[in-house]
């Protein structure tokens, strides 16, 4: 027997609910890389700030030229790392953005796809239900007959 045309569809269902997990696997793995450099550009901040606070401190209380030198290189070397990691940040930022739009496309067809089949198996029942009642209809009239073909 041939199979319901829903069925065969159920087949497309479930590759698109693969390509929707993953694609929910994929946008969560942005986020979450998102989320984590604008945490380690917290960290990076706090850090610089720390260090120029020591650096203050100990200014005060009088430095050496070389020591002076090393502070202001160290820091010049952590404002750096932070500007790389702000660029960095940006592609990061950019690329979640393209996974929304792919996430969002994924999920509009596994959605259509639902949709379909939904609509599909409804129109196939009504095609059962007529055949169901043209048959019942059929055995009614056959009935009928033989009861009239008695009296």
């Amino acid at each position: 027997m041939k199979k319901k045309r829903s069925a065969r569809l159920s087949i497309v269902l479930d590759l698109e609910e693969r390509k929707k997990k993953q694609a929910d696997k994929f946008l969560s793995d942005h986020v979450k890389r998102v989320e984590n450099d604008k945490s380690q550009l917290l960290q990076l901040e706090n850090y610089l700030n720390e260090y120029q606070e020591q650096y203050r401190i100990t200014s005060k209380q009088g430095i050496s030229v070389q020591n002076l030198i090393s502070y202001q290189a160290f820091m010049t070397k952590i404002g750096k790392v932070i500007e790389q990691h702000k660029e960095s940040m940006k592609v990061n930022e950019q690329q979640l953005f393209g996974v929304r739009q792919f996430w969002i496309k994924v999920h509009a067809r596994y959605n259509a796809v639902g949709s379909l089949i939904g609509k599909i198996k409804a129109k196939e029942s009504d095609a059962e239900d007529k055949a169901l009642q043209k048959l019942i209809d059929e055995t009614s009239q056959l009935n009928a007959s033989r009861k009239s073909e008695k009296f």
